[in-house]
């Protein structure tokens, strides 16, 4: 028997965010963009995100890449919302941002 993640309501998220630098809820999903002192620095953050995803066996819903920006945002879509997943996701990436920035 396969356990389903419950979503979280928007007052846990709000809750949880207070703690998790940078990143805001909108539209169903939780989101935040790093920034880079170049245009290589976030193409290579991207990378680590992306391998880190694969690694969780869970993945970004959206990840872009701007002129020394990037952007990622999460929601769990199983469940059609965030979930403690996505939360504990953003945790490990703003790890991984502040050891790249270091």
């Amino acid at each position: 028997m396969v356990l389903m993640e419950k979503r979280w309501s928007e007052e846990q998220i709000r809750h949880a965010l207070e703690g998790l630098e940078g990143w805001r809820y909108d539209d169903g999903r939780i989101e935040r963009v790093f920034e880079f002192a170049t245009y290589a620095d976030g193409v290579a953050f991207a990378t680590r995100i992306f391998l880190l995803s694969e690694k969780q066996n869970h993945h970004p819903d959206a990840v872009c890449v701007l002129w020394k920006k990037v952007g990622v945002a999460y929601t769990t879509h199983d469940v059609g919302g965030v979930t403690e997943r996505d939360l504990k996701a953003a945790t490990m990436i703003n790890l991984l941002y502040q050891r790249f920035t270091d």
